[in-house]
């Protein structure tokens, strides 16, 4: 059970993730959780990891060994990035690729995964695919509600990228934000 944000707004980036990590039936809060951010740094780059929270190691893994594998300068590259990740992902972290509908044109890497950068805002789902976002956009078991607040939010002069961030989390997190992830990136121009 995860959320999070991401925005793009007067020359920014902002990525915010609510910090409750979730085993079963119990609800882990993030004041009890030594390590509950679901954000990953890599280079130049924000990762919000959505998901099991074995993701969330593992993208922090293959960042720490395998950083010069990673390129997400672009929606094409990042493609690439994740399509080479995935060899990894099978052989190294025992990635198990079934679906449930064996219909499924590819193999998942389960990852589903927002990026800031300073290239812009980007998704990548567990098929690899990539799309880049010009506003917000979220990802997680509460993206409905965050992309709602979102949008009654964005055109708000007064707020930031981070601004609409967190306070898009909210809905989707409920009291699970309190200690929401707050990073910016600055877009290139």
């Amino acid at each position: 059970m995860s959320s999070i944000t991401v925005v793009q707004k007067n020359g920014f980036a902002a990525i915010a993730a609510d910090q409750m990590s979730v085993k079963g039936s119990c609800r882990t809060p993030g004041e009890y959780d030594a390590e509950p951010t679901k954000i990953v740094q890599v280079g130049h780059s924000l990762i919000g990891v959505t998901g099991s929270t074995a993701h969330v190691l593992v993208v922090r893994s293959l960042a720490n060994n395998h950083a010069d594998k990673f390129d997400l300068t672009s929606t094409d590259s990042i493609f690439e990035t994740f399509r080479s990740l995935h060899k990894l992902l099978v052989r190294e972290y025992y990635l198990l690729t079934g679906e449930d509908d064996t219909e499924q044109p590819y193999q998942s890497s389960q990852l589903f995964l927002l990026i800031a950068n300073a290239t812009g805002i980007y998704e990548v789902e567990g098929y690899r695919e990539v799309m880049k976002y010009t506003k917000f956009w979220a990802a997680g078991s509460g993206r409905e509600y965050a992309l709602g607040a979102m949008e009654a939010l964005y055109g708000g002069v007064t707020l930031s990228a981070q601004q609409v961030a967190e306070r898009g989390l909210k809905p989707a997190a409920g009291s699970t934000t309190a200690a929401a992830c707050r990073l910016n990136v600055m877009l290139s121009h």
